[in-house]
């Protein structure tokens, strides 16, 4: 039976936990793609549903607000729902919930579908068109309006894409980028604060062996940094990331 929102529970992992003792943001995103995977499966459109038409879900741009952190040793729940085609967007809506009925975060998120050939855009509408609606209130977050390009950059680090990064679509997973961006700063920055929000879009695929440079403007007085990642011949971009920085909350003695 299909479900028109979806829950699933997801334990927080030894080896997905940060030097702090709470679920990094790459492991975040990954608790997210597992449940739209599997909501997408119980819908009827998920990967082997598309397929068999010839095509492929990417995820193109996501927005995520994290309040509060979940420890290791914790479980968290997913809820998430498709909330609507928008243009060559599906839009997806997701919530993180304590085991304590907690808000943790929030998001929204807008996919694509490509086909499998020569990776040309489809339009969603005719795939999405037998999922059932939900009453649920849209999640906070743009997701629709396109983001400033970055100038005045800095390099961060470089990174050649391995084997770990990829997905079974052959390029690296929407969550290894945001490794590459935690990867980019020091044990310093991340022991004194905390990604509390993220938009992030896709720009191109990435496939093993290639170098991407991830470069950064100036934080801003309120916590707000553009990281971008490029390939340094043509400096072409493959992801432009805004994220929120933000002080540690100090921890309960």
């Amino acid at each position: 039976m299909s479900e028109r929102v979806w829950k699933e529970q997801f334990p927080i992992h030894t080896h997905e936990a940060d030097t702090n003792g709470l679920a990094r943001l790459d492991a975040m995103f990954c608790y997210f793609q597992e449940a739209a995977g599997h909501h997408a499966s119980n819908l009827g459109v998920g990967i082997e549903d598309l397929g068999r038409k010839g095509c492929f879900w990417v995820l193109s741009r996501c927005w995520m607000q994290i309040d509060r952190y979940p420890a290791w040793g914790q479980k968290i729940t997913v809820r998430t729902w498709p909330r609507s085609v928008e243009r060559l967007f599906a839009l997806r809506d997701l919530q993180f919930i304590s085991e304590q009925g907690e808000m943790l975060g929030t998001g929204v998120s807008a996919w694509l579908i490509l086909s499998q050939d020569k990776h040309r855009l489809t339009r969603p509408g005719p795939i999405m068109q037998g999922v059932p609606p939900t009453e649920e209130p849209a999640m906070p977050g743009d997701i629709l309006s396109k983001q400033a390009n970055a100038t005045a950059l800095s390099d961060l680090r470089r990174f050649n894409v391995r084997y770990s990064d990829l997905d079974t679509n052959r390029h690296v997973n929407n969550a290894a980028y945001v490794r590459w961006i935690l990867d980019s700063f020091g044990e310093e920055k991340h022991d004194r604060y905390q990604i509390g929000a993220i938009r992030i879009d896709y720009l191109s695929e990435t496939v093993l062996g290639e170098r991407i440079d991830v470069q950064a403007q100036s934080e801003e007085p309120d916590g707000g940094q553009v990281i971008v990642g490029v390939r340094p011949e043509g400096a072409q971009p493959v992801f432009l990331a805004r994220v929120g920085w933000r002080e540690r909350p100090v921890a309960a003695a």
